[in-house]
C-alpha cells in the first residue's frame, strides 16, 4: 500500500514540473492545492487587468498669496482711516489721513517764492528769469508731493485683506503699518505639507466644503535650493468665480481640501499582493492548474492597496492560490 501511494505521489509530482499550463515552474516546490488535513486552506484568484487610481486628499489654506503692505510714511497724528478688512476699493480710494499741518509753513513759503519767480519772469522775460521759475516751481511741487504722502490711498483696484488697529489721534510713528492690500482675483490654495506630491504645471480639484469640485493648476513648487516654502495652486480661468458664487468669500473661510492623483495607471496586470512572495532575492507566486499549485517565478512593480503589478510571468485569466 505504502508503494502505491509513493508512486502516485511521485506521478502527481511528474505533472505538476512538465504541464503547468506552459508556465515555467520552480521544480523544488510542487505541492497540490487541498493538501490532506488542508481543505480550504488557499484562496485563489485570477491575474486581471486593473485601471489603478489613487487620490490623495490634503488639507490646504485659501489666501491672497501676493499683497502690499501700506504704511505711515512720516511720524504723524492720524485723522481718519475709513476701512475695514474685505472692504473693496478702486485706485485711489482714501484709505486714511495723516496730519500734515507741519509743512502748512513750508508750503505756503515756497507757495510766495513760486509766485514772485513766476512774476519776475512774465514781466522781464529772459532765459534766467524763466529757469529760476521753474526751479522754485519744481520745489512747490516736491513739497505738494511730500504732503500728498501724508494720505494713504489704493494703490490699484483692490481688496483689505487686513486693517492695524489704530485709534483717531493717535500719533503714529513713521513706518508703522497701517493696512494690507491685495488684488481680489489673486486667491491662490497654498500647501505647506506633503510638498513632493506636486509639480509644476500638474492639474489638480479642489473643493471647499461641498461636492462640487473646481478645477486648478501648480504655478510653484519649492525649488532644490530651498527658494519658497509653499506650494500655490491658481484657479483656472472662470472657476474662482464659479466657486465664490457657491460658496462666497472662499478667503473668509480660509481653507480648502486639493485632491490630487498619486496613483494613475490604465491596464495593469494584478494579482492579490499576499499571492506574492519573496525569498531568498526571488520573487514568485503559486500557480493554480487542475488542483495543483506549483511556485513560478514572476517579476513585480509596485504595490497598490491589496493588489501587485505583475510585469511578467502570468498573463490574463491565470489563476494564482495564496
Amino acid at each position: 500500500m505504502r508503494k502505491a501511494i509513493k508512486s502516485l505521489l511521485a506521478a502527481a509530482a511528474l505533472v505538476l514540473v512538465s504541464g503547468c499550463g506552459g508556465k515555467t515552474a520552480d521544480a523544488e516546490i510542487k505541492i497540490p492545492i487541498l493538501e490532506a488535513g488542508a481543505e480550504g486552506s488557499y484562496k485563489t484568484a485570477a491575474a486581471e487587468y486593473r485601471d489603478l487610481l489613487n487620490i490623495d486628499s490634503i488639507g490646504a489654506g485659501v489666501e491672497y498669496a501676493y499683497s502690499d503692505t501700506l504704511s505711515a510714511e512720516f511720524d504723524a497724528n492720524l485723522l481718519s482711516i475709513d476701512v475695514k478688512k474685505n472692504t473693496r476699493l478702486n485706485k485711489g480710494d482714501v484709505i486714511a489721513v495723516f496730519d500734515s499741518s507741519a509743512l502748512d509753513y513750508e508750503r505756503q513759503n515756497q507757495k510766495i517764492l513760486t509766485d514772485n519767480a513766476y512774476a519776475r519772469y512774465a514781466s522781464a522775460g529772459g532765459e534766467a528769469a524763466r529757469l529760476e521759475y521753474e526751479r522754485e516751481a519744481k520745489k512747490l511741487e516736491l513739497v505738494d508731493h511730500k504732503i500728498s504722502l501724508y494720505t494713504i490711498t489704493a494703490p490699484y483696484d483692490c481688496i483689505v485683506t487686513a486693517v492695524e488697529r489704530i485709534e483717531t489721534g493717535t500719533a503714529v510713528p513713521a513706518g508703522t503699518h497701517v493696512c494690507t492690500v491685495a488684488k481680489p482675483d489673486e486667491v491662490y490654495i497654498t500647501l505647506d505639507r506633503d510638498r513632493e506630491k506636486f509639480a509644476f504645471g500638474m492639474h489638480v480639484a479642489m473643493k471647499f466644503g461641498t461636492n462640487d469640485e473646481y478645477s486648478g493648476r501648480v504655478v510653484m513648487v519649492p525649488d532644490t535650493l530651498g527658494r519658497g516654502n509653499k506650494v500655490l495652486i491658481a484657479f483656472d480661468d472662470g472657476e474662482l468665480d464659479r466657486a465664490r458664487s457657491d460658496i462666497g468669500d472662499l478667503v473668509s473661510m480660509g481653507w480648502a481640501t486639493v485632491l490630487v492623483k498619486t496613483v494613475d495607471i490604465k491596464d495593469a496586470l494584478c494579482i492579490p499582493k499576499d499571492a506574492v512572495i519573496q525569498y531568498s532575492g526571488a520573487t514568485y507566486c503559486y500557480y493554480a492548474n487542475d488542483g495543483s499549485r506549483t511556485r513560478i517565478p514572476i517579476e513585480t512593480g509596485d504595490t497598490f492597496g491589496d493588489v501587485t503589478v505583475v510585469l511578467s510571468g502570468l498573463s490574463e485569466g491565470d489563476m494564482v492560490s495564496y
